[in-house]
Formats: C-alpha cells, sequence, structure tokens
C-alpha cells in the first residue's frame, strides 16, 4: 500500500507547477545590497499583488507611502524580500475541500519563518540571510501531500492527536513518505539550495544533517517555540519538546532552554507574530 502512496506523490511532484517565478528570482539576487535593491523594485513593479501587499505591510504601521522605492526604505531589503518570498509561495497551493485548514499550515510556516529569523539575528548572525526562506519553507512537503493524498494525510494528522505522536510518524506509518522527505524531494526538483532542502528533510531528524546543521538546528528550534506559541497549526499533536541534540546545538550559541531564560525571546517572538495576526 505504501508503494502506491509513494508512486501517487511522485507523479504529482512531476505534475506540479514549476518555482514560482518571483520566488525564483529572490534565490538569484546577490549579495550586493544596492543591487538587491534595485532589483527587488524591478520584481515588485512588475507583480501588482506584490506591490499592494507591500505597501499595505508599511502602511498599517501608520506611514503614508505610496512607492516602491520608499516602502523598500521603510521596510528594509530583507523585510521587502520576506514580504516577496511569502507572496509567491503561497499562491503555489491554495487547496480547497478539505477538512484541513491549509492556511492555518501556511500561517505557521510563515511564524516559523519569522521567529527563525528573529534567533538568529539575536543569537548566530551567520544564519541571517537564510533564516526565513528556511523556515517559510520547512514543511512545503505538507501542502503537497494536502493536496494529492489528501485523505490520507488527514488521517496521519488524526493519528497524531489520536496517540498523540509526531505527525512525521504517523505519515511515514499510513503513507510511506513524510513530509519532510515529500518537500525535500520538491526542492530537488525545483532546484532549490541543497541547505533549504536538508532543513525540509531533517528538521525532525536533527542529527541526520550534514550540509548545514546549524540552519536545520535553527529551524527546529522555530519550529517548536511556534508550537508551544499555537502560531499557525500545522497538523502535528505531539507535545513540543527540546531533543537532547538540538540542545546541545543551542548551547553553542548560548541559548539556555530553561522556560525562564526563554521568556524573553519568547516574549519577543509573540509580539513580532501578533503584528502578523498569526497567532
Amino acid at each position: 500500500m505504501h508503494t502506491e502512496y509513494i508512486k501517487k506523490i511522485t507523479k504529482s511532484l512531476i505534475s506540479l507547477p514549476t518555482l514560482p517565478t518571483v520566488a525564483g528570482q529572490l534565490f538569484e539576487l546577490i549579495d550586493d545590497e544596492k543591487d538587491q535593491r534595485e532589483a527587488l523594485e524591478q520584481i515588485i513593479s512588475a507583480d501588482p499583488i506584490l506591490t499592494a501587499r507591500l505597501l499595505r505591510m508599511i502602511n498599517s504601521r501608520g506611514e503614508s507611502v505610496t512607492g516602491i522605492h520608499s516602502a523598500i526604505d521603510k521596510l528594509g531589503v530583507e523585510q521587502a524580500k520576506e514580504i516577496c518570498m511569502e507572496t509567491s509561495m503561497s499562491r503555489v497551493f491554495e487547496l480547497k475541500n478539505s477538512k484541513v485548514d491549509s492556511q492555518k499550515i501556511w500561517d505557521h510556516c510563515y511564524a516559523v519563518g519569522i521567529v527563525a529569523r528573529l534567533v538568529a539575528q539575536r543569537y548566530e548572525p551567520s544564519l541571517v540571510t537564510d533564516a526565513f526562506t528556511a523556515g517559510l519553507l520547512h514543511d512545503l512537503g505538507k501542502t503537497v501531500l494536502l493536496q494529492y493524498v489528501g485523505k490520507e494525510f488527514e488521517q496521519a494528522i488524526a493519528l497524531s492527536k489520536e496517540r498523540p505522536c509526531e505527525l512525521y510518524v504517523a505519515e511515514k506509518e499510513l503513507l510511506g513518505e513524510d513530509h519532510g522527505q515529500t518537500g525535500a524531494r520538491l526542492a530537488e526538483t525545483w532546484l532549490l539550495p541543497r541547505s533549504i532542502s536538508e532543513v525540509m528533510l531533517y528538521h525532525h531528524n536533527l542529527p541526520r544533517a550534514e550540509i548545514n546543521k546549524p540552519l536545520v538546528a535553527l529551524v527546529s528550534f522555530a519550529d517548536i517555540l511556534c508550537r508551544i506559541l499555537k502560531a499557525g497549526d500545522g497538523g502535528n499533536h505531539a507535545a513540543p519538546i527540546f531533543t537532547p541534540e538540538l540542545a546541545d546545538e543551542l548551547g553553542k550559541w548560548n541559548i539556555d532552554l530553561e522556560y525562564k531564560a526563554l521568556e524573553p525571546l519568547m516574549f519577543l517572538c509573540m509580539a513580532e507574530l501578533d503584528k502578523r495576526n498569526l497567532r
């Protein structure tokens, strides 16, 4: 039976649309901030939905901005890129007629991206550049499963709740493949950076990470924080816990996982998520 589902998932990956144009263009942006700003303005100017989203975001802060250049100035290049990436990727899967609220899954992904960036800024600046995108895309495999083996994916969520157990364990049991494996295969199809693929594949299995273990640990940590804070709903009903392997990796950044020590970071994350109505 598992073989049947894996074949169906594989066939769906072949038939999926290509990586959204805007997302592809964002991955190709070079590091130079001046060139990034100019390229970003061109990308946004060519997309009315991106333009509207960017202006709505900045004006919701009480600003009165009507131009893309001024909006990027106010938001900063990195946050403007994040808005563009989130808007672009959220269009890929607009699922209907499902018992599972796909918007809540996407809200969880968006929240993990935001929290991953905040944690990187505070504890490991070398990861800031990739933090948001890695967090945003970490659960992309769930949207593939929901769209193409939706009934069975819904059963996996129900099983996760009934036991309770980690969702990826229920997926493996019912489908023979979990959302991390599906997401990683999609990432390869889309020629995404291998570090992003690794985050998808191992954010629930940190010891297996080899390419960029710190990035995988960052997203795993952000995922757990978002589950604790109930930011969106990824369908995982297991109690969120910090594994010894994750604790060891975070210890290198001097992150203390005791509740009192985490409180300031939790409050910072809550404030940022509440600004975007993600809790």
